[in-house]
């Protein structure tokens, strides 16, 4: 897999179950200033000197939920990055198991047309990438998946706009992961690894433009995702969404039927291998999924990218 840090980091953390919250407030010892040191905080290390950048900031600017929050902002003497690397990592006090976690956090970003944001969940000692979203610089939020082997950035329907705070939300089980935004689901797919998280980033590419992040909550959430995990029983899964070769349906039955509908209500032919579907063949757009299992019947929307 593609090494996103040309820096070679290594931290270690305690292998064992907790929940953690962080608003970056006096009382919780955050003090105004570099968040390089505070806690288990970093900032991107450079290689140089100095060893890690020095503007990403604990600021009293902004925020959602208190007084302060994480600030992170273009280094001047760094350029424009291919990768969104610059910011604040947070070295987790007990790694997340990729099968049930959640982390959940407040963002505002202050213009579009200029940096790249985004929300990476790592395996920093193995360099692996599990979670990732991207706040797209033209306002559109995309998720990593892995699609036909391959590692994509794959644009939701969710999109984001300046000066407004958003409450983003990953919930990772077993069978997939989750995301949502303002409490409305936006996407499903799955972790692009199968690696714990050990390290949380809140990052940019280091063009214009300003982030503020807060009300950090990590394994708060996970009791939720179980909750939902046993309703999803009675209904149908279907990820990743949206998606390009292939949709997965889950339910807690043998399929019996699918049935698939485009926008003006026109069937179009389903070609299915167990709870498997090839939408290869099908034209952008968004589609209406049919499901007969056992003794019920569910109806799911799909987007075809």
């Amino acid at each position: 897999m593609k090494k996103y840090y040309s820096i070679a980091l290594s931290f270690f953390s305690v292998f064992s179950l907790a929940q953690e919250m962080i608003s970056f407030e006096s009382a919780e010892g955050f003090v105004t200033g570099s968040i390089h040191g505070q806690g288990n905080w970093i900032s991107t290390p450079t290689g140089g000197t100095p060893a890690h950048v020095t503007h990403q900031v604990i600021s009293s600017d902004n925020a959602s939920n208190g007084n302060t929050s994480l600030k992170i902002v273009r280094e001047n003497v760094f350029g424009t990055q291919p990768e969104s690397v610059i910011g604040g990592f947070y070295n987790v006090s007990a790694p997340l198991s990729v099968t049930d976690f959640s982390v959940s956090f407040d963002i505002h970003m202050s213009q579009l047309n200029g940096s790249v944001f985004g929300f990476q969940g790592v395996n920093n000692t193995a360099e692996q990438m599990v979670v990732r979203i991207d706040f797209d610089k033209t306002g559109i939020i995309k998720i990593l998946n892995r699609l036909s082997g391959s590692l994509e950035l794959v644009s939701t329907p969710a999109v984001w706009a300046p000066d407004t705070w958003y409450r983003f939300k990953i919930v990772g089980t077993a069978a997939i992961v989750r995301y949502y935004m303002n409490d409305i689901l936006i996407y499903t797919g799955i972790a692009v690894s199968s690696f714990d998280i050990d390290q949380l980033r809140f990052v940019h590419d280091n063009d214009l433009g300003t982030a503020y992040i807060d009300h950090i909550k990590i394994n708060s959430e996970t009791v939720m995702s179980v909750k939902e995990t046993i309703q999803d029983q009675n209904k149908a899964l279907v990820y990743p969404n949206p998606a390009r070769d292939y949709l997965k349906i889950n339910v807690l039955h043998k399929i019996d039927l699918v049935e698939m509908y485009d926008a003006s209500g026109k069937k179009t032919e389903t070609v299915i291998n167990g709870n498997n579907i090839d939408v290869r063949g099908l034209n952008k757009g968004l589609y209406m999924i049919h499901i007969k299992s056992g003794n019920k019947s569910f109806t799911e929307k799909f987007i075809k990218e």
